[in-house]
């Protein structure tokens, strides 16, 4: 049954109902393009408000056959009226913007509105869209505005993280360099109550420490004992009693013993060339031309030597005799017990002046331009005696024990035996300008070659000062000091010191450089 009702419907069918391929009618001719009119101003201007067309609504029994079916191409309806249409609805809503904007120039408005309705001329190749120039070249100046501030913030390398314009907020360009913060504003710091910059403080402090560095080092230097004279300058000359004092002249040295030991060193060949025994207790000894005096403590008395003969000329008596000096064509002499200094006569022993001194005199010195002097033990003065009338002129303290004294250029050294000083006074301005301190119990002094040359008995030295402001510049251990003596008395001939070592029998020479 199914396969007679199918084959009768095929039997029934028209020739008209059966498909064929789909045709489109040709389209119907275009309108002609009516060319481009440009509206007055004034006509544009009078437009108030344009027509609107009404638009009716399909009804309800529109017929179906108005809606394209599927697949059947749209190219078929006539889009000309929809075109005009919505020229027209575009042209309402620009006029119903200028009527209704308040804050908008009338004139800039009609201008935009007249721009925007415009059509383009027919012969245009291509369709272009115009836009408004007022708008354009106002948001243009913006953003060439914003340019320039972004550029001047990053120059001037602010630390703001935007930077406004009117009331807007522009953020900072993200590829540009971070700016670094500003560094913080150091504190200033206070040194000796002065403010002062950080740096500058710094600067100070290195300088400060640098200063104590070099501080330190010369302070180790000062302590850094000087050095001591080279060895090959240095003689030692052993002889037959023991050695206290001596006094020599460029063609003999005279030493004596604290027991009355004599001994005569001949400098060319540095050997013994006389020895005698004088007394006890010789304290100092002093060298002429052709006799050598020596004072006995012990036995009172002063004793003159004839080198030339080898034996005594003479025994004077003289209480507790200690120093002595040549003056003129008499000897000075001090007495220690006394408390006196005496003129003496050489050939008869007499005493021809004498005056007393207030104190213990002991070493007495005779210069022709500073005069004559004498050291004062315990009150320890340095007291001038005038040549003719043996009387005191000055005195002047110099130091505890004075025991030793010197004439340099234009200036007398005293040595302070009890206070290990020596002292250099000005005798024209009458006071000690100088003290310096050389070791324990410095005991007799020259000055040689622009420099003093101290013994130092206690410490076993030879401590060399410069005449000008006192510096040590060198100390020569000699020895002796451990066994009770060490150098005692000192005296120079040219470019020579010669030095009594007490205790030990012997004279060191010295060869100044």
């Amino acid at each position: 049954m199914h396969d007679e009702t199918h084959e009768s419907g095929v039997a029934d069918r028209s020739a008209d109902s059966v498909l064929r391929p789909f045709e489109a009618p040709a389209p119907p001719p275009l309108p002609p393009v009516a060319p481009s009119q440009v509206v007055p101003e004034s006509a544009a201007v009078a437009v108030a408000d344009p027509p609107v067309p009404e638009v009716t609504p399909p009804s309800a029994d529109a017929s179906t056959d108005d809606v394209p079916p599927d697949g059947v191409d749209v190219t078929e309806v006539d889009v000309t009226e929809l075109d005009a249409a919505e020229d027209t609805a575009t042209g309402v809503e620009a006029a119903e913007d200028v009527a209704d904007a308040d804050a908008v120039d009338f004139d800039a408005a009609a201008e935009r509105f007249l721009t925007d309705s415009v059509p383009e001329p027919a012969d245009t190749p291509t369709e272009t869209i115009t836009l408004p120039r007022r708008p354009f070249l106002v948001g243009l100046g913006v953003l060439l505005a914003t340019v320039a501030v972004l550029a001047a913030l990053w120059q001037s390398g602010g630390d703001d993280t935007t930077a406004t314009i009117g009331n807007d907020a522009v953020a900072p360009d993200v590829d540009a360099e971070p700016v670094a913060d500003d560094p913080p504003v150091e504190e200033p710091v206070v040194v000796d109550e002065v403010p002062v910059d950080p740096t500058t403080a710094a600067d100070l402090a290195e300088a400060r420490a640098e200063v104590a560095s070099l501080e330190s080092v010369v302070e180790t230097l000062q302590d850094r004992p000087p050095p001591a004279l080279d060895g090959s300058l240095l003689r030692r000359i052993v002889v037959g009693a023991d050695a206290k004092a001596l006094s020599a002249r460029p063609d003999s040295i005279a030493v004596v013993g604290a027991f009355g030991g004599l001994s005569l060193i001949d400098p060319e060949t540095n050997r013994v060339s006389g020895n005698a025994n004088l007394g006890p207790a010789a304290t100092r000894v002093m060298r002429t031309s052709t006799s050598v005096w020596v004072t006995n403590y012990a036995d009172s008395q002063l004793i003159r030597y004839v080198p030339a003969t080898g034996a005594v000329a003479a025994r004077f008596p003289f209480p507790g005799p200690d120093g002595i000096v040549k003056d003129g064509d008499t000897i000075v002499v001090a007495s220690f017990d006394r408390e006196l200094v005496a003129r003496v006569d050489p050939n008869t022993g007499a005493v021809v002046q004498q005056v007393d001194v207030g104190g213990q005199p002991t070493a007495v010195i005779s210069d022709e331009e500073l005069g004559l002097w004498v050291a004062v033990f315990d009150t320890g003065e340095l007291v001038e005696i005038d040549r003719s009338s043996f009387e005191v002129l000055r005195r002047i303290v110099v130091g505890q024990g004075p025991v030793g004294i010197t004439a340099g250029p234009s200036m007398l050294w005293v040595a302070n035996h009890e206070e290990g000083t020596i002292a250099k006074v000005d005798p024209v301005a009458g006071e000690v300008v100088l003290t310096v301190p050389v070791g324990d119990g410095p005991t007799d002094l020259v000055v040689a070659n622009d420099l003093v040359w101290v013994t130092v008995t206690d410490d076993g030295s030879l401590v060399e000062v410069d005449v000008r402001d006192g510096e040590i510049r060198s100390i020569t251990p000699l020895g002796g000091a451990s066994a009770g003596g060490g150098p005692s008395g000192i005296s120079s001939t040219e470019g020579t010191l010669w030095i009594a070592m007490q205790g030990e029998q012997s004279v060191v020479r010295v060869d100044l450089p």
